[in-house]
């Protein structure tokens, strides 16, 4: 897991029709969250925008390196936060398949409040959260090793991971509003569509992982796209 002074680097590319590569990098210092102790992770992107790598400052647990929230990327909503039930949703995920050839499913939630949430329901009344509720499925397979630009990292463990958008709640005044039901189902293609996801996880890397490739099905005619994010480099502080 994270501690200050580690350092990541991540390339990322897509086979999406005039997209570029760009690279994303975590800087971890002790900071706090919500009052607490935390390791937070400041980014900084090259090749794109915050926004358009979907990415910003990142709240980990001290002691289990459980995500404890993540800022928003979109200029001018620094405030909007995401949380999870459980907070250590990766780690269970990861653990789900604990021998070569295993599978399990886990349920996550994710809530999302803050600025951004506040104002684009204001029209409809105004909204005190986003409340979405997915179900991954996860599977097992052989230990390999994976080659990255920041080397090769043998008997990483490989997982297969697929999922699936169970539930989506406006929390607040708006969830009363009669429009909320037509806007629902735009709102909900937005949050997720049909995506498989190729991911190695090994201890050599302090966060994340050394490569992950993933499959989204969009709909026609854009059809599926392969995303790649790659450890192009790393600098781990001492243990």
């Amino acid at each position: 897991m994270a501690k200050a002074g580690d350092s990541v680097t991540y390339r990322q590319t897509s086979s999406s029709a005039g997209s570029a590569p760009y690279t994303v990098k975590y800087d971890f210092a002790s900071g706090t969250f919500k009052g607490a102790a935390a390791v937070v992770g400041t980014v900084t992107v090259n090749g794109a925008t915050l926004a358009q790598a979907g990415v910003g400052t990142i709240y980990l647990d001290p002691v289990t390196g459980a995500a404890l929230g993540q800022d928003a990327s979109s200029p001018g909503a620094s405030d909007t936060v995401t949380s999870y039930d459980p907070p250590d949703w990766q780690q269970r995920l990861a653990n789900a398949g604990v021998v070569g050839g295993g599978s399990g499913k886990i349920a996550v939630t994710a809530t999302i409040t803050g600025k951004s949430v506040t104002d684009g329901f204001a029209s409809l009344g105004g909204a005190t959260a986003l409340v979405i509720k997915y179900e991954f499925l996860i599977n097992r397979d052989a230990n390999e090793t994976v080659s990255t630009a920041a080397g090769a990292f043998a008997n990483s463990c490989k997982f297969r991971v697929e999922f699936s958008l169970k539930d989506f709640q406006v929390q607040g005044p708006a969830s009363t509003n009669p429009l909320l039901s037509v806007l629902l189902p735009t709102l909900q293609s937005s949050f997720v569509v049909p995506t498989q996801v190729t991911l190695w996880t090994t201890n050599a890397v302090p966060f994340m992982l050394p490569k992950s490739v993933t499959i989204s099905t969009l709909p026609a005619p854009t059809g599926a796209i392969t995303t790649t994010q790659e450890l192009v480099a790393v600098t781990k502080a001492p243990r």
